[in-house]
Formats: C-alpha cells, structure tokens, sequence
C-alpha cells in the first residue's frame, strides 16, 4: 500500500540520534488533499556495530522498515537501496542527525503540491532547539571557485573578495521569508515527487561518502530542475555529527568522492586542479599560514557560550561565527537583543577546544562592525 511520504534514513553507528527524530515525525502535523498525511520510515543500516543494531530494535517494533547490510555499502548507495524498497508518493532522503521543528513537512509537502515547478525543496536547519544557529548554505564546487578559495587563503585581495560575495550569498539565503531557488540544497534533507528519479536512481552509487548529492544536483540542474529552499519549513541539524567518531574513514571517503565527481564534471583537467588546489590548501594550513582580513578582538573563554556586547547606532545586524578568519562554511545568527548576544549553549559544546572567529555584519551595507577571535579552552 502506497503511502504520502516516504523517508529514508542511512543509518552507520548513529542509533541513538534515531529516537529524539523518530519523535519529531510523529509530531509533525501536516494534510494532504484536506486530509492527514501518512507516512513511512525505511532504516538501512551499513553494517553498525552489533549493539547500535540491538538499539533499532524497538523503532522497528513501532513499524519502522529497517534493512540490515552486511557491509557499509556506501551514503548513496544504503539510499538508493531504500528508494527501491519504498512506496511513497513524496520522497525524502534524511541524516540521522536531524530533528524536525513544528510544522516543517506541512511546508515541504505544501510546496510540491502547490508548485509543480519545484523538484526538489530542502527545510532551513538550525544547530540549536532554540532556532537561533543558522546552517551555511552550500555553494556549487567547481576547480575555479576551489582555486579561488584556495588562495584566499593567504591573499587578502582574493579573501576581501570572497568574504563579500559568501556574506552576500549567505544573508540573502538566511533572511529569506519566501520560496529561494538555489544551484543546490543542503543534502541533510532533501524532498522531491517519486517521479523525479523514474529513470534512474537518485544517487550515483560509485560514491562511498560525501558528494553524492552534488552530483545529483548536477545532474538535476542540467535537466533544467528547479530546486528550492524552503525557509518557512525548519529543522535542527547537529552538524555532521553523523560522522562524529570516524573522521579519518570520512577523510578517506571524502578525497575519493571528490576526485570522482571533478573527474566526471570537469574531466581530468578539473581533477587536476582539484589535487593541485588540496595540496596548497593542505601546505597553507601545515605551515599555519592564513591571510586575516581585518582586526579581531581577542578573547578567552572556558565552557560557558560567551556573550558579546554590540556598540551603539547599530540594531540591524546580523552574526556570522566560524573556525577560520575569512568565515568560511560560517554559521548565522540574527540577534533579538539590540545590545547583546550569546553564542547558543547546544553550538558552544558541540564545538571542540581551539580557536574561532565571530563577527557583526550591518544588514544595510553587508561590512563588518566588530570582529572576535575566541579562544576555547
């Protein structure tokens, strides 16, 4: 029997973030032709230690669909595996470590069916349960905006230019009270009609982690799809704690997954300047050497989130708070408090000891107000 929604979940040694998100489903209230909803949860495990399986077993009690492997076949293939196996009119590819935030499906479902255009729609995530922490949006890899970035760091010229362009991409995104058309989505998330993928999966299963996604979107983008951020629908996303714990086997998987899809995007030119890119990126950072675009306050804090006070004749700013000085991948925030903010409590432990770099950007001109560098201890 069909049902409305179907959501696929790969699981690898994450079981316990399973329970605070199967709960979230079960809350979201959302109709389809004036009726409720229905939905179905398919779990496939790659292959997670013995007691992370054991720990599933009372979400399959409650009819989760759950698909055991043997072996850890890889992020896009444990999808494709439960896309096969699904009866959804709607499809939704779905992290672990994420939770939902009242009303999310209702906009995401709400916005297929009254926008045909749009193929594939993606929810705003936040780090914290507050919503105050919001996620960067992702910019479409390509060998020159690698290059480009690669030597800002150490250019200041090159990093003036990227830190202008990224603010303005990132505002635009995060500020945002409408429908947004965007070159690609946050992969944590994903939701798109059964038939967008009728011919072909939605995944390429030749990458073992990471940019799995990003082929697809572009592949989507060059059949002419249209693939939309959704603001008004909201979720909390816990920052690739999915791969917490096994950051080396990540790396690993990270470089293949990138020199296939620049090898199958860009041929062997843009593969080419892809590990040239790396490798100078790498050399920059063993060496310790990075440009910083304009002066940071110092500051030193223990395992309280800090508090930062805001200079007078300025109400319309918004926060940008990152692990490098030219913000990259950085996290937004829009104060309620003319005068003050705190970093969340939830983002401040996730975070490790060492340093981080938080600005105050004015929403009118997109400059800098003030600028911190903190260290966490």
């Amino acid at each position: 029997m069909s049902v409305d929604l179907s959501i696929v979940i790969v699981n690898f040694n994450t079981a316990h973030f399973l329970f605070p998100l199967m709960d979230s489903i079960h809350k979201q209230e959302w109709t389809i032709d004036g009726r409720p909803g229905t939905c179905e949860v398919i779990v496939v495990d790659n292959a997670s230690k013995g007691e992370d399986a054991a720990m599933v077993a009372p979400l399959k009690a409650q009819g989760m669909k759950y698909i055991q492997n043997t072996m850890n076949v890889g992020y896009g293939q444990a999808n494709n595996q439960g896309f096969a196996v699904s009866s959804g009119r709607y499809h939704m590819i779905l992290n672990p470590d994420c939770c939902f935030l009242p009303g999310c499906f209702q906009e995401i479902i709400g916005h297929l069916e009254s926008n045909p255009d749009s193929a594939m729609v993606g929810p705003l995530a936040f780090m914290d349960p507050e919503a105050t922490c919001m996620m960067p949006p992702n910019e479409m890899p390509t060998p020159e905006l690698f290059a480009f970035q690669t030597r800002a760091q150490i250019d200041l010229e090159c990093a003036l230019k990227n830190l202008a362009t990224r603010t303005k991409f990132a505002y635009e995104y995060w500020a945002a009270t409408e429908p947004k058309e965007m070159q690609m989505l946050s992969g944590s998330c994903l939701t798109f009609r059964r038939e967008l993928f009728a011919s072909e999966l939605p995944f390429d299963p030749g990458y073992p982690l990471y940019y799995e996604d990003t082929d697809m979107f572009m592949r989507l983008r060059a059949a002419g799809k249209k693939m939309v951020h959704l603001p008004g629908a909201r979720m909390l996303h816990y920052w690739s704690q999915s791969a917490d714990g096994h950051a080396r086997g990540a790396e690993y998987r990270h470089q293949i997954s990138a020199c296939r899809f620049y090898t199958k995007f860009f041929g062997a030119e843009g593969l080419k300047a892809y590990r040239e890119n790396l490798a100078l990126s790498l050399e920059y950072r063993e060496r310790g050497e990075h440009v910083v675009p304009f002066e940071f306050q110092p500051i030193s804090v223990g395992t309280e989130p800090p508090t930062f006070h805001v200079e007078d004749g300025h109400s319309n700013f918004f926060v940008e708070f990152a692990g490098n000085p030219i913000f990259t991948l950085a996290v937004g925030m829009f104060p309620t408090e003319p005068k003050s903010f705190t970093v969340s409590s939830v983002m401040w432990q996730q975070i490790g000891p060492g340093n981080y770099w938080i600005r105050i950007i004015d929403c009118d001109t997109l400059e800098t107000v003030h600028a911190w560098v903190i260290t966490k201890s």
